[in-house]
């Protein structure tokens, strides 16, 4: 009688766990936009075979134990963001106006520890804190805390985005404190990103044009200002460099000079996966920024259409998110984070083609990078929770 009742017992906490694990993937099929979800998953899987790829030869150059000592780093991140993606799908994004104040606090002390002892500088560059093997950008994060400070002030009151006082000023300010921050480690890149996601922000919120027209004036007089008298700057060499990088094809112009070189050599179709000759030594950490140079040349001018046919479809369904979000709230956050992703794409396809100066910019969801893929992974947790039908009424 007591092995009968424990029996039963068994089958009915079995049957509790299926009934429980099909309502979590209906939830996820029926409540979410499942379809960003997907894509996610198949450029996650891309970025692990392209990570391994372009990462092989140089692991085993520097003498590691394992010659997937990128692909194992690489899968701890992807698997703690996909964890990140699920939580964050489920925790209500209305909760993130509480620690809007706190986002831009604990952003700008991170942002000063990089000048600390805490602080790690690679290459000239000092971006990183951690302690030994470990760590993290904080410029990454800053992103994704932008977005919910600037999501969080205007949604407040929308209507103060007409104010240049009230509703302007307090977010260029907060903006301008980042922007000086980043630059000084030097990396104008990432700067230029999150002001012109907190500026999309406020124009999908109503901000006047004519600012456009104001900052787009402001950065050409910043660029022939570095061209005229910052001759010996780290900018005026990445601007040079852009305009013809095979002039200095062994010195500054020599990664981007590799870059355009792998990508003409794909041709149309590649050299098949795992056969790329500038991965060997020849472009400088190729699993990292210029990946797609690499992806490019072994997968062709075919293999990069589809890959940004993907990364279209997945900021399609962003905006259709913001567009169709249950409250202010939702649509700025949600166009934020859709604006964070398109930029980076776009920013990463014009370095590596030589289009546009050479950045610290990574391949979303591609390039080897722990806090990169953290950041972008919660940021589409936050874009499902926001995808949620709840039956909210916009206000």
């Amino acid at each position: 009688m007591f092995n009968k009742n424990k029996k039963n017992r068994k089958i009915k906490n079995e049957n509790r766990r299926t009934v429980h694990n099909g309502g979590f993937i209906s939830k996820l099929v029926t409540e979410y936009n499942f379809r960003i979800l997907a894509y996610i998953i198949i450029l996650v899987i891309f970025g692990l075979v392209m990570v391994l790829s372009a990462g092989y030869y140089s692991t085993v150059n520097l003498n590691n134990p394992t010659p997937f000592y990128f692909l194992k780093r690489h899968g701890a991140y992807v698997i703690t963001g996909f964890i990140w993606m699920f939580l964050l799908a489920e925790y209500d994004y209305h909760n993130y106006k509480k620690f809007s104040l706190w986002a831009v606090i604990v952003s700008i002390i991170s942002l000063c520890l990089v000048f600390t002892p805490l602080g790690i500088t690679v290459n000239f560059a000092t971006r990183w804190i951690g302690y030994g093997s470990f760590r993290i950008t904080p410029s990454e994060f800053s992103k994704l805390f932008m977005i919910v400070f600037t999501s969080a002030f205007i949604a407040e009151n929308p209507a103060k985005i007409r104010s240049f006082t009230h509703g302007v000023l307090p977010i260029l300010s907060v903006a301008l404190i980042h922007f000086g921050l980043i630059v000084k480690q030097p990396n104008l890149s990432t700067a230029i990103v999150i002001v012109a996601i907190m500026v999309g922000i406020m124009f999908v919120a109503g901000l006047n044009p004519w600012y456009f027209v104001a900052g787009g004036a402001l950065g050409a007089a910043g660029t022939a200002f570095i061209l005229l008298k910052l001759p010996d700057s780290h900018w005026y060499s990445r601007l040079t460099n852009w305009i013809d990088p095979f002039k200095d094809f062994h010195g500054a112009g020599y990664q981007l000079s590799q870059s355009v070189l792998a990508v003409g050599t794909g041709g149309l179709f590649g050299k098949g996966l795992g056969r790329s000759v500038a991965k060997n030594l020849y472009l400088p950490e190729p699993q990292n920024d210029f990946i797609l140079a690499i992806i490019a040349e072994e997968l062709g001018f075919v293999g990069v259409a589809i890959l940004l046919i993907i990364y279209l479809l997945l900021i399609y369904e962003g905006f259709k998110v913001a567009a169709g979000a249950g409250d202010k709230l939702g649509m700025y956050m949600a166009s934020g984070i859709t604006i964070m992703l398109a930029l980076q794409v776009i920013i990463n396809v014009a370095v590596v083609t030589a289009s546009m100066p050479t950045t610290g910019i990574t391949l979303p969801f591609i390039s080897y990078g722990g806090t990169s893929i953290w950041v972008f992974m919660m940021s589409m947790g936050i874009l499902l929770n926001i995808s949620r039908k709840k039956g909210i009424k916009r206000v």
